[in-house]
């Protein structure tokens, strides 16, 4: 039987392509029955999360109904001119720990699908990953952030500006300098941002050492009433091309030359 060298390659190198997977470390779908407020906002988890990492709790702040783990199977972070404060909930894990493990870039992304309600509509909700938990967008411990305005524009903690609509899904990649590896084991940090079909663009950040994730509602002049919901968490470590992919597509060039002679 003649044996064919290239093609016997070219199957080995498409399986560990495919065997080196992206890690799902966490996600939620938030599709929790009865909905709740924020004082039952992580009684459910355990049937609305998936992955290496669940279940996994929320902190919360804010009161009553700022914080909804389930508002029509959505998050809810909503703000208010009473004591109930402004809703704010951020992951009890630093999802730097797990990329820094494996050396490899984080990706979040989650559906934006709501912000509205207030009476101004330049008024926003936000999401970051930042150095500790419930920081907003303007806080310098912030590594990249996106606010999201009821006018529906989009605008990032890195200066870039779009628009947003209901349901895009939004994508933050997180890698180090080189492009390859984990943003926060001290090799410089990158973030690529895009909403919907439109990439923002990479972002060179200063070097971030920790990945604490919040989504949250301010209501600065304490006097409007707003909310924003989200969709769809889901938390990865991304692979980098392994060295024996590497090596398989080096062993292929080797010998389309050798049958070139």
């Amino acid at each position: 039987m003649k044996k064919h060298p290239i093609a016997f390659v070219l199957i080995t190198v498409g399986f560990i392509a495919t065997s080196s997977a992206t890690t799902l470390l966490l996600a939620d779908n938030f599709n929790d029955n009865p909905n709740g407020d924020a004082s039952t906002f992580n009684n459910n988890l355990a049937s609305t999360q998936t992955g290496l990492l669940a279940t996994t709790t929320y902190s919360v702040q804010g009161a009553a109904w700022t914080a909804q783990h389930s508002n029509g199977n959505r998050l809810l972070v909503a703000t208010s001119n009473s004591w109930e404060g402004n809703g704010s909930v951020s992951l009890n894990n630093n999802f730097a720990v797990q990329a820094n493990a494996a050396n490899q870039p984080l990706q979040i992304s989650f559906n934006i699908e709501e912000s509205a309600a207030y009476p101004s509509t330049d008024r926003w909700v936000q999401f970051n990953v930042g150095s500790s938990q419930h920081l907003d967008v303007g806080n310098g411990g912030v590594g990249v952030g996106i606010i999201f305005r009821v006018n529906g524009a989009a605008e990032t903690t890195t200066g870039a500006a779009g628009t947003w609509a209901a349901s895009d899904l939004i994508t933050i990649t997180l890698t180090n300098t080189a492009g390859t590896g984990s943003a926060f084991n001290g090799n410089g940090s990158k973030a690529t941002v895009s909403v919907g079909a439109t990439n923002f663009g990479t972002f060179t950040l200063a070097q971030q050492t920790n990945a604490f994730l919040t989504f949250s509602a301010f209501n600065y002049g304490n006097d409007q009433f707003g909310l924003g919901t989200f969709d769809n968490l889901s938390v990865s470590l991304i692979p980098e091309p392994s060295a024996a992919l590497l090596a398989g597509l080096g062993l292929l060039g080797f010998l389309r030359r050798r049958r070139s002679h």
